[in-house]
């Protein structure tokens, strides 16, 4: 049996009004939240969001304003998922081999890959990465050096950026952790916790500042519904 499917604009704040074309939209102190209802046989409600936005998947006895409460409950997971799709990664000028001379962006520029056995850490002098490894060295083990090193400078930027951005707002300096998933610079746990991708670092300090105040923005406050969540990863090149 084919599965019906409804957009519908949520704004998750009074009750909902019924549009002559058979949609709904509610009032949310912002534009309206568009999702996609989709009825389903499971006996639990669960929240997507992908390319195309919000999907819920519900069980086709639940009324609208449980299903309404259900999103309300995930909001503040919901916008910060959104806002990381919106300013997701995208197509990263990453090199097709990790080998000597090899060039990746780094803080908005262009550095170059240098394998250099004869220093013992990783170093970067100007526009070239110094890695202590030989010129023989694997593909592999050159790209976990690197992203290793990248890693922690993504921890360092985005803690320096987010301290800036609080500052600046007038807000108290939020619980994040760095994120490892693909598909988007970022997220809003249900608890309000942010993750911010370590991917970020290839961007320029001003691009990384700019991704930083959007999961700052004011949120509704925080639902805990970490169950509703399905897995909603798409691979980007890393």
């Amino acid at each position: 049996m084919k599965r019906t499917q409804r957009q519908l604009d949520l704004s998750l704040g009074g009750a909902p009004a019924k549009t002559a074309d058979g949609q709904y939209s509610l009032q949310f102190d912002a534009p309206p939240l568009p999702f996609r209802l989709r009825r389903s046989r499971h006996d639990k409600i669960s929240l997507h969001v992908d390319e195309q936005g919000l999907q819920v998947n519900a069980p086709r006895g639940m009324t609208l304003p449980q299903i309404e409460q259900a999103i309300r409950d995930g909001s503040r997971a919901i916008v910060g998922k959104l806002a990381g799709r919106a300013a997701g990664p995208g197509k990263l000028p990453l090199p097709a081999r990790w080998q000597d001379g090899a060039r990746f962006p780094f803080l908005g520029r262009d550095i170059t890959l240098c394998l250099d056995g004869r220093h013992d850490g990783i170093a970067l002098r100007g526009e070239r990465l110094h890695l202590p490894l030989p010129p023989e060295a694997g593909e592999k083990q050159i790209k976990d050096s690197v992203q290793g090193w990248l890693q922690t400078q993504a921890q360092r930027v985005i803690a320096e950026q987010l301290a800036a951005s609080c500052r600046h707002l007038g807000l108290p300096a939020p619980a994040w952790r760095l994120s490892f998933a693909a598909g988007a610079w970022g997220g809003v746990d249900a608890d309000g916790r942010l993750r911010l991708s370590w991917r970020l670092i290839h961007l320029s300090p001003e691009e990384i500042g700019s991704v930083v105040r959007r999961f700052l923005s004011p949120r509704p406050a925080a639902g805990a519904a970490p169950t509703l969540w399905q897995d909603d990863a798409a691979a980007v090149p890393a």
